[in-house]
């Protein structure tokens, strides 16, 4: 289930504005230009066809979250397991300075949820990790992610908190590519969206290139307890 592999060192575009190494544990892709691409995860019960869950891949067992604190855009400590207990959250793991994957799948996300509007699925928690912690600062987050959708939550925090939240969930390292002539790098992360349900698990993973629709098709299901 390996993405394509990207890296980038340009910025981002409006929400409104829409025109994605070495493995971990067994790990997901990894996203990053000139990385090697990660291999599929060794948990995988339904690839990409089967129950309408085309492009997702039901966990089992599923995923539980990584005991990690973080840090807030407001500077305040954020616990994966006790800020998002019994919520519908989704998480990712990027960084600001990405020109395509990163906010190609924020405002495609966003998107989604404009096309739900309303009821089951429309509010989930959407937490955007920002691995590159030398950049990705609670300040550069929390501009990044209010010009997509103010209500998207941003964290960062300690390189090795990350990494073991990243290990966690089994999937491909951060790799920091060497510095270009103009202090520019490409930033290597993984390339996978972890869902996890109301009963805190993670049942389904998708890729970051999930279109619109099936993030409006999905949501609702998952927000009422629905993954296979």
């Amino acid at each position: 289930m390996a993405e394509p592999t990207h890296a980038g060192r340009a910025g981002m575009s409006r929400r409104d504005a829409l025109g994605l190494g070495a493995a971990a544990l067994g790990g997901l892709a990894l996203s990053a230009c000139g990385l090697n691409r990660g291999s599929g995860p060794d948990q995988v019960a339904e690839g990409s066809t089967g129950s309408g869950w085309n492009g997702s891949t039901l966990l089992e067992p599923p995923f539980t979250k990584p005991d990690v604190t973080l840090v807030g855009t407001d500077a305040k400590p954020f616990n994966l397991v006790t800020d998002t207990k019994g919520k519908l959250s989704v998480l990712f793991f990027g960084y600001t300075n990405c020109p395509d994957v990163c906010p190609v799948f924020l405002q495609t996300f966003a998107s989604a949820l404009d096309a739900i509007g309303t009821g089951p699925g429309s509010k989930p928690q959407v937490l955007f990790v920002g691995v590159d912690v030398a950049r990705d600062t609670p300040p550069v987050l929390e501009k990044y992610l209010g010009r997509i959708d103010p209500d998207f939550i941003g964290l960062t925090g300690q390189e090795h908190d990350i990494a073991t939240a990243i290990s966690h969930l089994k999937m491909a390292p951060v790799l920091i590519g060497e510095p270009e002539a103009d202090g520019s790098y490409p930033v290597g992360h993984p390339a996978q969206v972890t869902v996890f349900t109301h009963d805190d698990l993670g049942h389904r993973i998708y890729p970051s290139n999930t279109r619109q629709q099936r993030w409006a098709t999905d949501l609702p299901r998952l927000d009422q307890g629905t993954w296979k």
